[in-house]
């Protein structure tokens, strides 16, 4: 062995791939590697195998090579390169070379540690929006050396930790999740400098990402809203989805500017449920630093109970005033920009003065004759003030088939509307939003 402590540490260099040289062609799981015997080429053994080291794509979605071992060498751990791996195989790792470096082992930016970093930790099952427990990795060679091809997330992988080699199970027959669909989380690596990709992430549902936060650690669930920060409205979407709990969970963690951005691009009755639940020293703050349209929306709606229609409706909506034609009421939902989407399937009718006359569907609107006023349509005329009840809102939209429901005051005047999403979020029992068994993946 040479002492000799290159500033290279024996490895090769950033970015390169390193050649497959190895003899054994079978695909092997981290939990079979570790600790095995390494040996030189007479044989001899020079240590033990702790650990493998991969550098993970910034891009994610690729199979990661695996850059070379550490190996507990004499009381230190040495960094070997994968061009000296002769043999990866389980129970015995094969050297090419008798020169090692001995110099300590430092990471180098990018690499992550397999047992260290990933092995018995969660990550994100991206294809089915969930969170997944790495109980073992799965390696195999490829042309250009040795790569991370799976996850094995099955109880019987994390049995194998505890059972002796030669007891173990045949690897083989267990469901492996593919590397590509999956993404590690990496805010714990000292040296990952990786960013979890937002590309990525952006393939699922705002509810699906709402999912992996409340299923993930309180560290993990910040790692993901990182992610998706640089997008406000997606951020924003999800904070929509979130529970209550986890929230203001997030939303005290947040400094006061971001936490008002956050609140703005949420949907009004959203926001001020959200803003009613911080401590009141922080309240103000934040309301403070939203503009004064937002602030306008969220003081009419702090007023009403949030059990009540006045505290689920959103006072953004489509409307026309009477004597609108179709065409021109389908205008007013293309070109509307503030409505929730829940909303947009439904035009709301009003007098010049603002008295609730009806409302109807944008498919009905599509099957009418382009002449036709719009208060000459079959429009439901059905609607509740501000103070009715949860269970008042549900009969009524449910008794005449609606998907959103007028809110007016006592006087008749519109103010606003409440959807069946709204409706479907209050009335859901609290049992059915523990989503375990989906979020984990168990």
């Amino acid at each position: 062995m040479s002492d000799k402590n290159q500033p290279t540490d024996g490895r090769p260099p950033s970015g390169a791939t390193p050649h497959a040289t190895g003899h054994e062609k079978r695909r092997v799981m981290v939990t079979q590697l570790l600790r095995s015997p390494v040996l030189n080429p007479a044989g001899e053994e020079l240590g033990r195998l702790e650990d493998l080291i991969v550098k993970l794509d910034s891009g994610g979605g690729g199979y990661p090579p695996v850059t070379g071992i550490k190996v507990r060498i004499g009381g230190r751990d040495v960094f070997v390169g994968s061009k000296s791996i002769d043999k990866l195989a389980p129970g015995e790792v094969r050297l090419n070379t008798q020169t090692l470096d001995t110099g300590a082992f430092q990471r180098r930016p990018g690499e992550v540690l397999l047992a260290g970093d990933v092995l018995g930790r969660h990550l994100m099952d991206i294809t089915r929006g969930r969170i997944v427990q790495a109980h073992d990795l799965v390696l195999s060679p490829a042309e250009d050396g040795w790569r991370l091809m799976g996850v094995d997330r099955s109880p019987r992988a994390m049995l194998r930790r505890l059972v002796p080699r030669r007891g173990r199970p045949d690897l083989r027959k267990h469901a492996i999740l593919d590397w590509k669909d999956v993404q590690p989380f990496v805010g714990h690596v000292p040296t990952a400098k990786l960013l979890m990709p937002l590309q990525r992430l952006r393939r699922l549902h705002p509810a699906q990402i709402a999912d992996l936060v409340e299923g993930a650690s309180h560290e993990e669930g910040e790692e993901i809203l990182d992610a998706v920060e640089s997008d406000v409205e997606l951020t924003a979407d999800v904070f929509e989805e979130l529970d209550t709990e986890h929230q203001v969970e997030f939303l005290r963690s947040m400094p006061n500017e971001e936490a008002a951005k956050v609140l703005e691009r949420m949907a009004p009755d959203d926001a001020a449920d959200l803003l009613s639940e911080l401590d009141q020293e922080r309240r103000k703050p934040v309301f403070d630093l939203m503009s004064p349209q937002a602030q306008h929306k969220l003081r009419k709606l702090l007023q009403y109970h949030p059990s009540t229609a006045g505290g689920m409706m959103s006072p953004d909506y489509v409307w026309v005033i009477r004597g609108a034609t179709a065409p021109e009421a389908l205008e007013a939902v293309r070109i509307d920009d503030k409505s929730p989407r829940q909303l947009l399937n439904t035009v709301f009718i009003t007098e010049q003065d603002g008295k609730y006359i009806g409302s109807i569907g944008t498919a009905d609107l599509l099957r009418t004759e382009p002449s036709r006023k719009v208060e000459e349509l079959e429009l439901a005329t059905c609607r509740v003030t501000t103070g009715a009840d949860v269970t008042d809102v549900t009969l009524m939209m449910a008794d005449y088939n609606l998907i959103a429901l007028a809110v007016t005051d006592s006087a008749g005047n519109l103010l606003g509307a409440v959807s069946a999403d709204d409706v479907i979020e209050a009335i859901v029992p609290e049992e059915w939003r523990a989503r375990i068994e989906a979020s984990t993946g168990v």
